[in-house]
């Protein structure tokens, strides 16, 4: 009897010290979408490579809105670009312009988001000096913050291809990623002068992503 007893107060003071033990509760995976971006191209000759978190750049998205009262359209450009608070040297890309009717969304779907940037690899793309409508733009920052923007020149080489266009999500927003590779002229106002000065970008390609 008493080691009936004593059995049963062990298993009762079991339980009790089982119950008071705080189980850990694990949260369910979640995935996150890795954000990053490289540029490798030849500025006038010389080789021009920026790696994400190397001497501080990282990829930044930026997009420009016009919102028109429907019917007439209105357009979102698409702004990516590498830079770095420790360095002048950046490159920037944009791309323009999806139009939609604002009556009906107040900014693009994910499925136009989606459709916009899988067709920029189908679709020809062409240089524009109005980006806030229409065209491809390169801007690119030298060492010595000096800035030059591409423009719509077409006696003037000039060549652009989107290609490998995947599109992913997180809790920090809808991304198109992207391979462009392209080769341009980019231009600027001598300061002196006041002359056209150029810079020729020869076999560039951006890695990157744009963001809804």
């Amino acid at each position: 009897m008493r080691i009936l007893i004593s059995f049963l107060s062990a298993l009762i003071l079991l339980v009790f010290v089982s119950s008071c033990i705080e189980h850990e509760v694990i949260p369910p995976p979640s995935s996150t979408v890795n954000l990053t971006c490289t540029f490798n191209g030849y500025v006038n000759g010389t080789q021009m490579e920026l790696t994400q978190n190397v001497n501080g750049y990282l990829g930044n998205t930026q997009n420009v809105i016009d919102i028109n009262p429907s019917p007439n359209p209105s357009f979102m450009v698409y702004m990516t670009e590498m830079l770095s608070p420790n360095q002048p040297l950046s490159i920037r890309l944009k791309l323009g312009a999806l139009n939609w009717d604002a009556a009906a969304n107040n900014e693009p779907t994910l499925t136009m988001f989606n459709n916009y940037h899988t067709n920029s690899a189908i679709n020809q793309q062409n240089y524009g000096d109005n980006i806030n409508a229409f065209g491809f733009e390169v801007t690119y920052t030298d060492n010595n913050s000096s800035i030059w923007v591409s423009r719509e020149l077409y006696n003037v080489p000039h060549t652009v291809t989107f290609s490998n266009i995947k599109q992913q999500s997180d809790n920090t927003g809808d991304y198109s990623f992207f391979d462009c590779n392209f080769s341009c002229y980019v231009y600027r106002n001598n300061p002196i002068s006041g002359a056209l000065d150029s810079v020729q970008i020869q076999n560039a390609k951006y890695s990157g992503y744009f963001q809804k």
